[in-house]
């Protein structure tokens, strides 16, 4: 499983260890400071099929992405603007068939979360849900006002959802099923912050190369040379840094990673040679 995907590991004081699916082709582990890499490649190895799972689900939405056209400035103000009115609205009017109370609404752009609700009652939507046909919009509003008064996802809390919207499974499910490409429409704001991404691959002393993308090159030499970069390259240093392109998005440089990596040894060296001939 080693060569199969990039593992970055971080360790902090935290008590449990969780993978999460960064793009197509790696992973995040975050772990205990007192787990050693032994055990974490020992999960891995019995997360295997999880993780390729979602490894080739994440490559199919990065694949879509390609086809998304993303997010202007003026059109996440209008989505911002009216999701405040509708969703207040529809807060109001299921809060009293629940039978509930809230506090403070806010509308935010969240790249993984439809909705939250506080201790306190505070309410926190995605503007993204403005791209949701409206029965998906009242199952979130409804979801997050039943957690008024369960605040968890018991068997107790999808009842009252279900006392609601006794169809509330269908509309859960559009969400899952539309909701990654919806998400995907997010990276506008990569550009709207100039921020560059870079596409690189790296020459290792066994003679193989390694292919991936960050938004700070200088910084991932340093992380992959002094052995934290990623497990493949860390049993082959030094590495070298033999090409790199510049994208203004995250999605650009994804996309241009992962054709890279589906090239041949001999399509590399001709990309790495005409790449260091026209510097």
């Amino acid at each position: 499983m080693e060569n199969e995907f990039e593992t970055l590991i971080v360790r902090s004081k935290r008590r449990t260890i969780g993978i999460r699916i960064e793009t197509g082709h790696s992973i995040k582990v975050s772990a205990p400071k007192s787990v050693s890499d032994r055990d974490i490649y020992r999960l891995l190895e019995e997360k295997k099929n999880w993780i390729l799972k979602h490894l080739e689900m994440k490559r199919k939405e990065e694949e879509r992405a390609k086809d998304v056209s993303p997010l202007t400035e003026a059109e996440i103000k209008e989505l911002r603007k009216r999701a405040k009115e509708i969703l207040t609205q529809k807060t109001e009017a299921y809060a009293k068939i629940i039978g509930v109370t809230y506090g403070k609404i806010s509308v935010r752009i969240q790249e993984t979360r439809w909705g939250s609700c506080s201790s306190k009652g505070n309410l926190n939507y995605n503007l993204l849900l403005m791209l949701t046909p409206t029965e998906v919009q009242d199952y979130v509003v409804v979801h997050e006002l039943c957690h008024r008064k369960q605040m968890n996802h018991s068997v107790r809390f999808w009842k009252e959802v279900e006392n609601i919207l006794p169809d509330y499974k269908v509309r859960r499910k559009w969400l899952k099923d539309n909701g990654a490409a919806i998400f995907l429409r997010l990276d506008k704001k990569e550009t709207v912050e100039n921020k560059t991404y870079y596409t690189y691959i790296l020459a290792c002393s066994d003679g193989t190369y390694y292919t991936g993308y960050t938004p700070d090159l200088k910084g991932r030499l340093l992380a992959h040379n002094s052995g934290t970069g990623a497990k493949y390259t860390k049993t082959r240093l030094p590495v070298k840094l033999v090409y790199h392109e510049e994208f203004k998005t995250k999605r650009e440089a994804m996309s241009r990673e992962v054709y890279i990596k589906q090239l041949t040894r001999k399509e590399k060296e001709k990309l790495i040679g005409n790449y260091t001939k026209n510097k």
